[in-house]
């Protein structure tokens, strides 16, 4: 049964596509990079937290903490430490940073960042991920941080990619492993 509402809903979204689209497969293509990127403007919060995987996302949680977006910066996930050391590099203070070492997904992410938040006596973040990956981020920590003001902002990208993802291998099995991770969240929410 589960499987039956996976393809209808993965059906659902082709045929949507294809309708708004007029049939013409860049377009398509477009929409399928512009649905999974959030991208707002980043707000005063009392933390960001920035998940791992990625120099690029460690980069620009420090531009959004150099801005005075926020005075602590917490790395979530396995690789925490080393992304907090390049932060310290990049001029952050280490009583600044906070560590979250423990997840191996975003949905752990999400889990033990809002515990981490919680015990500090936060109500605002801005979570700083890849741009595929900030629907997913957004709707997992949307799920934990009810209550509490919540921005999500994306790593930044090129505005070309969305004319030409498909033609990086890496962004094309990336993007197919978020729609399928995002399915997935939808039949099984706890994953």
């Amino acid at each position: 049964m589960k499987k039956g509402i996976f393809w209808i809903i993965i059906s659902s979204i082709c045929l949507i596509l294809i309708l708004t689209t007029g049939f013409e497969y860049k377009n398509i293509l477009k929409s399928v990079w512009n649905f999974l990127v959030v991208n707002e403007e980043p707000k005063s919060a009392d933390v960001i937290i920035v998940l791992s995987s990625g120099t690029d996302r460690v980069e620009e949680g420090v531009t959004v903490y150099k801005l005075g977006y926020a005075n602590k910066i917490l790395f979530s996930g396995d690789g925490s430490a080393d992304m907090a050391i390049q932060a310290e590099s990049l001029g952050v203070p280490q009583n600044n940073i906070l560590i979250e070492n423990n997840s191996q997904s975003t949905i752990e992410n999400a889990k033990y960042s809002a515990a981490i938040m919680e015990a500090q006596g936060f109500k605002s973040a801005i979570v700083v991920t890849s741009p595929y990956h900030t629907r997913r981020a957004s709707i997992l920590f949307a799920n934990f941080f009810r209550g509490w003001n919540l921005t999500i902002c994306s790593v930044p990208f090129p505005s070309s990619t969305a004319s030409n993802w498909w033609k990086n291998p890496y962004l094309e099995r990336t993007v197919i492993s978020e729609y399928m991770k995002l399915a997935l969240h939808y039949i099984l929410p706890d994953t």
